[in-house]
């Protein structure tokens, strides 16, 4: 924000877009855009991600992903054997889309649980109420 400010103030004392950004060793578009956004700060936000190639494999991915999700923790395939598998089916986009679709999914999935610390509940007993009780040795200290 001080950037956008210090942009501003020199190009209207009317120093050029070029000498400003020698100076703030910043692009001439990033200048540009400072002296351009209504407000000072500006940000670029995607409304919506196009999955251009990712699009007709969404539903094979969302069931590999639903499958894996069901298996034991120890049998559960990475990003990289899904994306392995889409691939032998003919996709041919990049695994980086396959992990973030990977990831959002799961995020979106997990957005209703609960939070296991949250459920947690100690347990507590009164003296004699309930207690591990171990047998006693039927062995002779001798034996031991």
């Amino acid at each position: 924000m001080e950037t956008v400010v210090r942009i501003r103030r020199e190009h209207a004392a009317g120093k050029p877009i070029k000498a400003i950004a020698r100076d703030l060793n910043l692009s001439r578009k990033v200048v540009r855009k400072a002296i351009r956004a209504p407000e000072g700060a500006f940000t670029y936000k995607r409304d919506v991600q196009p999955l251009p190639k990712i699009g007709p494999f969404k539903d094979r991915l969302e069931a590999l992903l639903t499958e894996n999700e069901a298996r034991p923790r120890r049998e559960r395939l990475r990003v990289t054997r899904l994306w392995d598998l889409l691939a032998r089916e003919g996709y041919d986009g990049s695994y980086a889309a396959v992990r973030r679709y990977a990831i959002r999914w799961t995020s979106e999935r997990r957005a209703g649980v609960a939070d296991p610390a949250l459920a947690f509940v100690p347990l507590t007993f009164r003296p004699g109420e309930s207690a591990p009780v171990r047998a006693a040795a039927t062995t002779t200290p001798s034996t031991w």
